[in-house]
């Protein structure tokens, strides 16, 4: 980035000459790129093409190395380009383990995408694996990338040390990008299994259900600085309880404001009343963990 900064700087003209050979190197990198692989599209996996294209995969795969170091340290980035419904096609005939081993290491976002397409009843043992997973040898890791590298083609470094991987971190982070509905089903379905594990897992996720337990001086300075739109998205579709907390933090004016507009809004949107529920969670996690949030039920509290 420093490199190229510098040269954007530097030009001050160029000539119509030297321009039309620009883009033809341009335009014959490009060809290269999608001859070799289809598409065209962005990500590590579309560099390590371009570069394969353009340079070999010896050369190509040492350039990309040398500038995305992050390259090498996910074996399953290639998944990256594939859609939820697909990796979870691809991982539908594999153990929990190693369907486990590759949702730690996508991005949660993704992760959360692969489990609303996995079957039910095999969701609470790959959630179990995710948060009891701590290390991996980098050779099991490239082992199973590279087998499933080669079963996603038909469908559309060594030594004893191990990685460390943050299983309960990577589930947490799963369940918060989830959807919420789907989140908290797949928080009770994992506590019937593992009442241990939800609980662990609860510590770290909170959801507007603990928000039903929480100390009301905080929500009302939140409930201050929201508009009227935006508590009306939150209420919508919630549990009586969580709409009764609430109402009970707004002054009697505003309560009648929010109840009258609610009535003239009408349905909305599941997506829209996600949105408004994520950032008042988000709100709510960062108090709470920042220690500006307490439950009236913790153990600390007199």
């Amino acid at each position: 980035m420093e490199l190229i900064s510098k040269e954007i700087a530097s030009i001050r003209g160029i000539s119509a000459e030297e321009a039309e050979s620009v883009l033809g190197e341009f335009r014959s990198l490009l060809d290269s790129a999608c001859r070799f692989s289809g598409s065209v599209s962005g990500g590590v996996e579309t560099a390590r093409r371009l570069l394969y294209a353009a340079f070999g995969p010896g050369q190509g795969e040492t350039y990309l190395s040398r500038a995305v170091p992050e390259s090498k340290e996910n074996p399953f980035g290639f998944l990256e380009d594939f859609s939820g419904e697909q990796i979870a096609l691809l991982l539908r005939e594999e153990s929990p383990g190693v369907f486990a081993l590759v949702l730690s290491r996508l991005t949660p976002q993704l992760s959360a995408a692969v489990l609303t397409h996995t079957p039910a009843d095999r969701k609470p043992e790959i959630l179990r694996r995710i948060a009891h997973l701590d290390k991996t040898s980098p050779e099991v890791l490239e082992r199973v990338a590279a087998a499933l590298r080669e079963k996603a083609r038909t469908i559309g470094g060594g030594g004893k040390e191990t990685l460390r991987v943050d299983g309960m971190g990577a589930l947490t982070a799963i369940l918060k990008s989830s959807d919420l509905s789907f989140g908290d089903r797949l928080l009770r379905e994992l506590e019937d299994k593992d009442p241990g594990l939800g609980r662990n897992i609860k510590e770290r996720l909170y959801t507007l259900e603990d928000v039903i337990r929480a100390d009301d001086r905080p929500l009302q300075e939140k409930l201050r600085s929201m508009s009227n739109r935006d508590i009306v998205l939150l209420l919508k579709g919630r549990s009586g309880e969580f709409t009764e907390k609430i109402y009970a933090n707004l002054s009697a004016n505003r309560r009648e404001m929010i109840r009258e507009e609610t009535e003239l809004t009408g349905p909305v949107p599941k997506a829209e009343a996600d949105a408004a529920a994520r950032d008042f969670l988000g709100w709510f996690r960062l108090n709470r963990e920042e220690g500006r949030i307490i439950l009236l039920d913790d153990e600390d509290v007199v």
